[in-house]
């Protein structure tokens, strides 16, 4: 263990940065300011006296830390009281290199270089850039660009992007003169071409994302196919797609025999064209470096450490962005690199690997596997239990796919025949990898779900695995009857049916869930059957709060109006629970509605319109639609011609109006005669109109919703619809001071629980 601190203590420093840069960033630091450096005091008194070398590190450990709470800390405060809409601006700045957005969404990194118009933006701001019109050509990857449109700035600055910018004009200023990134843009082309016209979509879309990063293409069941089977990090560019590569041109030139130097000179600029070619995204960056690294070191005379390379790593990226550890591409990557340099010969030794490469790869698997799995329940409540298996079955595949691929685009390029039959011949293999992944998805079990973990059981997590294969004596033993307990209780707990737990409500349960300025509605009934009326702007507070009740099947999903304040979250419904039916109003199928309906066909979901007279019924829970009426008017607003619902079951009745206003609201009065409810979801986020005080007389409700965001710029719920409601004997909650608001139906009425009450 000592030599190994020896080695890592580059590394362990670096991690050290990286906790007190992610706590700093997040704005959760002011208790460390008064820790930190009472404890430094205590370590300084402590070498004072001669206590040895353990102190010295704990206390470079100590200022690494504070170092990276300082810098995370200072971007924090530099951020503070920018976030907001900025107005019209413009901009002059560089297309940076990498690939961003969802499936059919352009979008690109804007590094502001000069402020020609608007005071909000800032030189050295980067900004996801969005074109208004989606079908004019777009920039290359370093191009210098005058943009004007409007801005908005992110309440925090995220991965080192400030904010987003709508681009209604675009100048091309200057084309990119670095020669590097116009090699990587043209081969980018080159092999985009070939795999999009020589293969079909799935294949297609799984190469793209492993030869280029961009796994953009690839349908949403196959990638949750790969997610579930933990092979997720073949739908992207990662530090395995770079070793590869750098084994294939060792190879090259053995073949040509060529000495080690030359190869490692060819080598350098070829890994870094490739880099920029699949966008500079962090696992890329942090093999590029430790590449680079192994090649100085050789050229010196000077032995190569993995563990301090994977530290200069860390400390650069920390430079860049302070905050970066917060990432969930950071923590894995690491973890990943890590696990298998600590815990591979271990693991080898146990499993008795000898010179069985199939028992080599299992090992490596699970040392990655280890190392992750935390981070992944943490982040997204499952972990694959059959990735070991998955693994074995298709990385011997992956070196072949991206070797043909890359030889066809390289013919390509150059005219030469049978660049073709090489991109098919990849295809072929890509169609073995997805059939694996779709057949692996298929069991229930196929993956372990546990959620919410907590920070303590991965504290305790850590330090049993390290012991468990690193220790040596009465520590190891103990380590490894540690470790086998946690993993013995997380299968336990992560296979197993859900079971409600005994003395908690087995009744009806409607929950307001919490997602800011937006609508999410769950609808729970004791048999199980379960409907989401929206799921607010962002798909991953949508998924965790799913996780955390154990939601795994939804019978429907239902869409009151196509705005992203109601529909932007629902990915996170979609991807992470089995989805039966999509229910939605069809006042607009373009744009982000379009591509949810999509999504939507393309995992196998019924979609169905539903409108005025129409009704479903789902075990317990009736739904009957009151509006928008049957012929809607073209270009009619989405918000009056919402999906309006009475749903209903055993002991409940409750009116879900979407975002409708005065003419929804005259609409849904003059064509429906019985509007009575119990509990009403208030109309538009608690928007005011002249026809509100009647429609709340007509639904006569004794719970009223509020779904509205913290501190909205909206003005939102009006101080006149809470009155309203209030002056009738209503009850009103709303999820800006309750947060997820629970309703219990109980014999003879409703218990309402509110999260933050």
């Amino acid at each position: 263990m000592r030599d190994l601190f020896y080695r890592a203590r580059l590394l362990v420093f670096a991690t050290m940065a990286a906790l007190g840069g992610a706590v700093g960033a997040a704005g959760r630091a002011s208790w460390m300011w008064v820790a930190i450096p009472g404890m430094l005091l205590c370590a300084a008194a402590i070498i004072a006296r001669g206590q040895g070398r353990r102190v010295v590190w704990a206390a470079c450990c100590l200022v690494f830390l504070w170092a990276g709470l300082y810098m995370g800390h200072t971007r924090l405060t530099g951020w503070r009281d920018r976030g907001g809409a900025a107005g019209e601006v413009c901009l002059q700045g560089r297309v940076e290199v990498g690939c961003r957005g969802e499936e059919g969404d352009i979008v690109d990194l804007l590094k502001v270089t000069g402020v020609l118009g608007g005071t909000a933006a800032r030189e050295g701001d980067r900004y996801l850039l969005r074109y208004r019109d989606k079908g004019s050509s777009r920039p290359d990857w370093g191009d210098t660009l005058e943009v004007k449109g409007p801005l908005y700035l992110f309440t925090r600055e995220s991965g080192g992007v400030c904010g987003s910018l709508v681009a209604d004009e675009t100048r091309v200023i200057s084309h990119c003169g670095n020669p590097l990134i116009r090699l990587a843009t043209a081969y980018r082309d080159v092999l985009r071409e070939q795999v999009e016209g020589e293969l079909e979509a799935s294949p297609a879309g799984l190469i793209e994302g492993m030869v280029l990063g961009d796994y953009r293409e690839l349908n949403a069941r196959d990638l949750k196919a790969f997610r579930l089977t933990g092979l997720i990090h073949l739908c992207a560019a990662s530090g395995l797609n770079l070793a590869i590569l750098a084994g294939f041109i060792v190879w090259l030139g053995r073949m040509a025999r060529l000495s080690h130097r030359v190869i490692l000179l060819m080598q350098a600029p070829v890994l870094i064209v490739y880099a920029l070619a699949v966008g500079l995204s962090v696992p890329i960056i942090r093999a590029t470096v430790v590449a680079l690294l192994a090649a100085t070191a050789y050229f010196l005379g000077r032995d190569f450490d993995l563990l301090p390379a994977m530290g200069m790593a860390m400390l650069y990226l920390l430079w860049s962005d302070p905050g970066a550890a917060a990432g969930v591409s950071f923590q894995l990557c690491f973890a990943a690199a890590a696990g298998m340099v600590l815990f591979y010969r271990p693991l080898s030794a146990l499993l008795r690997a000898g010179r069985s490469k199939i028992v080599a790869l299992m090992a490596a698997t699970l040392a990655a596997q280890l190392a992750v799995g935390p981070i992944l329940l943490y982040h997204f409540g499952e972990v694959s239990i059959l990735a070991t298996l998955s693994n074995i079955l298709v990385l011997p595949l992956v070196p072949a796919v991206m070797a043909l691929a890359m030889l066809s685009s390289l013919l390509g390029a150059t005219g030469m025949p049978l660049a073709g039959a090489f991109m098919r011949a990849a295809g072929f293999l890509a169609q073995g990898i997805l059939l694996v992944a779709r057949t692996l998805a298929r069991p229930s079990w196929s993956c372990l779900r546990i959620y919410p973990c907590s920070l303590l059981w991965i504290a305790i997590y850590y330090p049993a695995l390290s012991a468990a294969f690193l220790a040596r004596g009465r520590i190891k033993r103990l380590g490894r009857v540690a470790l086998a307990a946690i993993l013995t209780a997380a299968l336990v707990c992560g296979i197993t049916l859900p079971i409600r737990p005994l003395g908690s409500d087995t009744g009806m349960r409607i929950t307001f869930i919490d997602v800011g300025q937006g609508d999410a509605i769950l609808l729970q009934a004791p048999s199980g059957a379960t409907v989401l009326v929206d799921g607010g702007m962002e798909d991953r507070v949508l998924a965790a709060d799913l996780r955390s009740r154990g939601v795994r099947f939804i019978d429907a999903v239902v869409v009151s109006h196509p705005d992203a304040d109601h529909i932007g979250g629902l990915d996170g419904a979609l991807d992470n629970c089995e989805v039966a039916m999509l229910v939605h109003p069809a006042t607009k199928e373009t744009g982000q509605a379009g591509m949810l309906l999509a999504r939507a066909e393309e995992m196998g979901v019924e979609v169905r319109i539903m409108r005025a007279g129409d009704t479903l019924q789902l075990g317990e829970i009736g739904l009957s639609a009151y509006g928008p009426p049957q012929e809607v008017p073209e270009g009619a607003s989405t918000n009056e011609y919402s999906l309006v619902i009475r749903a209903q079951g055993p002991g409940f009745s409750m009116m879900l109006t979407g975002d409708i206003e005065e003419e929804g609201e005259e609409m849904l009065m003059s064509s429906v005669e019985n509007l009575a409810s119990d509990i009403l979801k208030v109309p538009h986020h608690g928007g005011f109109c002249e026809e509100s005080e009647e429609l709340f007389a007509l639904v006569d409700p004794s719970i009223a919703v509020i779904s509205v965001g913290a501190g909205n710029p909206f003005g939102h719920p009006s101080p006149a619809t809470v009155d309203a409601l209030q002056s009738k004997g209503c009850s009103v909650y709303r999820t800006d001071q309750c947060g997820d608001i629970v309703i219990h139906v109980v014999e003879g009425g409703y218990r309402v629980d509110c999260e933050e009450q």
